[in-house]
């Protein structure tokens, strides 16, 4: 079970506590639901070193039921918790509901499931609570959406190293001859449901036998020669389907999807007279199969170049395939820096500049941007006009130390609601980079927000716009912004837009950054990093990027140092 998983486990406890009017103990588990969260171990490992009490806030009892999670997947504590208070996990994430509103709609309205809360909007019945009325109910019919959007579904970060695990495992077994990953893991969707797994061998009854009894499994749903179905420990579901090892191109080009991309691909074959299935892709005619084994050759076959899974969602792809325009996607090769880190100076930073530039170094970059936090009361402590010397004092003193790195001194500042700033011009045109970001005030209008996004855009020192839509994945929507009137004035300024990599944003998305490219938006890829673990999200952005069709000339951070210090001067 992952870190994030115990924490959402945590926070579910203490907003049932809070149901309960339990006292003080919500808190504790709020606590230690944070601490876990800010963590740069995994768990796991320091459960096997019986460390789990020595991490804060975690005592005795809280330790007891993080090891009854970690060893068996559920916690019965939990468990009983639910069946005293039936509401539906997923319930308590609506933004703008709360444990106590949820409490009061299970009483009055019998409200207990997603299904509950919806037709109780839709009956108009929440507005006429004391407590609630129309606006109240229609904020949460917007959580209530955000909530929808993510239901059985899995961060790309959190379900892609375990595919690998899994993979790996059955690999080691020699029992497979290929393996591939499938669907939207191997399209690199940032959201993603069950993990898809392909094979070939020559012993199917002992590969599924041996694939129901990995490490892993918690329980068999279905086991067959073909395909079985396993439910992991952590409640993922994990699909392996075996086929013929002259099948395997196109039923990994099948299973891959997306189904948008698979319709227009089978229509184009059927214009060539051609019939493409998993099977493979035989002539209408005659049913004489010409490809089959690699995926490639279905392709060349149909006169496409080939089209990388990232790709693969019917948004012209296959025509830039026929006409051999299809993108050269950004690589990591091509990657020459983080263009968004924080040290220990953020408020909310967990990494010393030293350990900054360790890291970077040991990621072959030749430089990594410190943006840290500007001060923001009531959001974040940080950066202010009296520290900015400090800040770049202590960053020359550790490029001293590096020949072939340099740590860039910059900041993140906070565009407040009329599009300004709490540090003077004067202060932000001393840093090497200024990135901008919107930490408050989410709701605004669209108009009264994009009025607030173009005047940073419009101010000199902004180099970059932090997470530009605002988003965090299941629990708050992007803003209400004209995207097309920020995506104009961000190429005539010159102002770049992030990709910021970080999985509780994962924003600018995919869609949003091909439309950012087609009108001249430069891009670049920040991880976002608060703690050493983080920068290894630059894998994430990486593949938002691709699947928003950039290439090495689209991404700041492809720029070498020399070139990027250029950049920023002009």
């Amino acid at each position: 079970m992952s870190n994030d998983k115990v924490v959402d486990v945590l926070n579910e406890i203490a907003d049932l506590l809070d149901i309960k009017d339990v006292q003080f103990k919500p808190r504790a588990y709020r606590r230690a639901a944070r601490e876990i969260e800010s963590l740069t171990q995994d768990l796991e490992d320091i459960h096997n070193e019986g460390k789990l009490e020595d991490i804060p806030s975690v005592g005795k009892n809280i330790s007891e039921k993080i090891t009854e999670l970690l060893q068996t997947g559920q916690l019965e504590y939990l468990n009983d918790l639910r069946k005293e208070i039936p509401l539906d996990p997923d319930l308590l994430k609506v933004r703008n509901l709360g444990p106590k509103k949820a409490k009061k709609l299970w009483e009055t309205l019998e409200v207990t499931t997603i299904d509950d809360l919806k037709e109780a909007i839709d009956s108009k019945e929440i507005r006429k609570l004391e407590g609630f009325g129309k606006k109240s109910e229609e904020n949460i019919k917007k959580g209530l959406k955000i909530v929808q959007q993510t239901i059985n579904k899995n961060k790309i970060s959190d379900v892609l190293p375990i595919a690998r695990e899994i993979k790996s495992e059955l690999k080691s077994s020699g029992l497979f001859d290929e393996l591939k990953l499938a669907g939207s893991i191997r399209r690199r969707k940032y959201l993603v449901g069950d993990i898809d797994i392909l094979g070939t061998t020559e012993n199917r009854e002992k590969a599924m036998n041996y694939y129901s009894t990995i490490h892993k499994v918690k329980e068999v749903l279905s086991k067959g020669e073909t395909k079985s179905s396993v439910r992991l420990k952590n409640g993922m579901r994990v699909d392996l389907r075996v086929v013929d090892s002259g099948s395997f191109g196109a039923a990994t080009q099948y299973f891959t999807g997306s189904q948008e991309h698979n319709v227009r691909l089978r229509e184009l074959a059927i214009s060539q007279g051609y019939k493409l299935s998993e099977y493979g892709l035989f002539t209408e005619s005659n049913e004489e199969k010409v490809a089959g084994r690699e995926e490639e050759k279905i392709y060349e076959k149909l006169g496409l170049s080939r089209i990388t899974p990232e790709l693969r969602e019917d948004r012209g792809e296959i025509n830039a395939a026929k006409t051999g325009d299809l993108p050269t996607l950004v690589t990591r090769e091509n990657i020459k820096g983080d263009l968004h880190c924080h040290s220990d100076r953020s408020g909310d930073g967990k990494i010393t500049l030293s350990e900054l530039a360790k890291e970077a170094q040991a990621r072959d970059y030749e430089y990594l941007a410190v943006t840290d936090h500007a001060d923001a009361p009531g959001i974040i402590s940080g950066l202010t006009d009296n520290n900015i010397e400090e800040h770049l004092e202590e960053i020359r003193q550790i490029n001293e130390q590096y020949d072939n790195l340099e740590l860039l001194a910059g900041v993140e500042a906070n565009i407040q609601p009329d599009g300004t700033f709490r540090l003077s011009d004067k202060s932000l045109s001393k840093l090497d980079l200024v990135i901008a970001g919107i930490h408050s005030n989410f709701d605004m209008p669209e108009g009264k927000m994009t009025t607030r996004l173009l005047r940073a855009i419009n101010n000199k020192n902004v180099n970059i716009i932090a997470h530009p839509t605002g988003r965090k994945i299941g629990e708050r929507g992007s803003f209400s912004v004209d995207w097309s009137e920020i995506f104009t004035k961000a190429s005539s300024s010159n102002t770049v837009l992030e990709i910021n990599a970080s999985p509780p944003r994962f924003d600018l998305d995919d869609k949003l950054a091909k439309q950012a490219l087609d009108q001249g938006v430069k891009l670049s890829i920040g991880t976002d990093a608060h703690q050493i673990h983080h920068l290894d999200y630059m894998e994430f952005g990486l593949y938002l990027a691709r699947r928003g069709w950039s290439e090495k000339a689209d991404i700041l951070n492809t720029l070498s140092l020399p070139e990027l210090k250029s950049w920023l001067k002009t």
